[in-house]
Parts: structure tokens; sequence; C-alpha cells
């Protein structure tokens, strides 16, 4: 999923704030997500992790990303909100630990202690902050999964289609061997539900960025545009 993945769902890293961005800080607060304040310091670091997370320089961090970062953050605080008391839904310690460990997998020479350490120094990131980071990450997909998975269902007609018209092609393409329907079922079902997902999770949010009181000094897109008819995920 996005959110997934938007892990994965993530935020991108910020060395020196944009003028254009510092000017319109106040008190060091840049937004308020029903009275809930997010601070400077929340954003700057947000962005670094995300940064970090796709493993791309600092002087590549663009405006735009900066402000996709501060949206993750106003879309956090609202399925926040909706969550109540769900700490069953975050992850141990040791499976925080696990996925620590794939990120070291995915970095030059990351299983080598001083080689990660000069990295994430590089981000200004320590190792506590980025298993909170994720810690929030994967509590928040747990979240959604929970509250969307059981309203998705894929008709059989579907899967039939995506194998045919997209799958089989796809293949042919590529010179790869053709696969049965039936080997490949369980897969194109979870995709077609994941993709679901995504969408009512996006209707979602959206409905929640429309009833909420958000305040922001920096534009951000989709906070502020009007409510679109027809368009709900159920979920309330």
């Amino acid at each position: 999923m996005k959110l997934v993945l938007q892990f994965t769902i993530c935020f991108l890293l910020l060395a020196v704030a944009a003028p254009a961005f510092a000017a319109d800080v106040i008190d060091g607060i840049v937004a308020t997500v029903n009275r809930e304040p997010i601070l400077r310091s929340d954003w700057d670091e947000a962005v670094r992790f995300e940064a970090f997370m796709q493993q791309k320089r600092l002087d590549e961090v663009t405006d735009e990303d900066h402000v996709l970062a501060l949206q993750h953050l106003i879309d956090r605080q609202l399925l926040k909100a909706q969550m109540g008391n769900a700490s069953y839904m975050q992850p141990s310690d040791q499976a925080l630990q696990q996925d620590i460990d794939k990120v070291r997998a995915q970095v030059h020479d990351g299983k080598d202690d001083a080689t990660w350490q000069r990295l994430l120094a590089s981000y200004r990131l320590t190792e506590p902050e980025i298993k909170e980071h994720l810690r929030i990450e994967v509590q928040t997909m747990n979240f959604v999964e929970v509250r969307l998975r059981p309203s998705v269902h894929i008709p059989e007609e579907d899967v039939e289609t995506y194998y045919h018209e997209q799958l089989l092609p796809d293949l042919q393409k590529n010179g790869g061997d053709v696969v049965a329907l039936t080997d490949v079922a369980p897969r194109i079902r979870e995709l077609l539900t994941q993709q679901r997902m995504d969408e009512m999770l996006d209707a979602w949010l959206h409905n929640l960025r429309q009833q909420a009181d958000i305040q922001s000094s920096i534009t951000v897109p989709g906070v502020n545009a009007p409510a679109e008819p027809n368009r709900a995920s159920g979920t309330h």
C-alpha cells in the first residue's frame, strides 16, 4: 500500500530550510491539526527520515519533497485521531529491529557499524529515531489494514480480467513463460486488494481533511481542496 509504504509508507530529509519556508514559520509551528501542533522540528526530522529511507541526497531534496512530508505528517495526525487506543497494533521491538536490519542490508556496507553510523550522522538521525518513525509507520499500516481490508471484495472476474488483459500481455512482451491462472490467482487477488485499499485510503483521508480544522502556514495540496461528491470509502 502507499501508506506502506507508504512504509510504504516514508518521509524526506532536509538539511537547511528553503527561505520560502523559513519566512512562513511562526513560533516553530508550521501547522495545526484540530489544534494539535506540528512543530518545525517534527517537519525537519520527517523530511530527513524520508530522504534517508529513499537514499536521496540532501542537496536533491526539493520544495515539493518538503510539502509532501508535511502532508504525510498531517495525514498521520488525522489517522492517529481515528485510532483511539491502538497500542496493540504497535510492532514489537524484535520486529522493528528486523526492519532496521533490512534497511541496513540495502545500504552499501550497511552491515559495518562504522559505515552505518556515518550514514545516520549524514542525515542527522540516530537509530532510535529511525526505529520510532518505523514504529509509527507500521502501527498506522496495521490500523489501516484492520479498518479497510474487511470492506474489500475482489470478484473472480476481476482476477481473470487482470490475468488476460495485463499479466499475459506483459509476460509475452518481456519473453516470460506463460503461467496458469490458478497458479497466480492468489497474488493477483492480493494485488487488486491492495490497489482497492489504496483508493479507499485516499478517499478516507480526503474526507478526514475536509472534516478537520487544519491550519498551515505552508500550502499543502488536498488539505483545503473542495469536497468531491459521491466519493467516500464508507469509513468514518
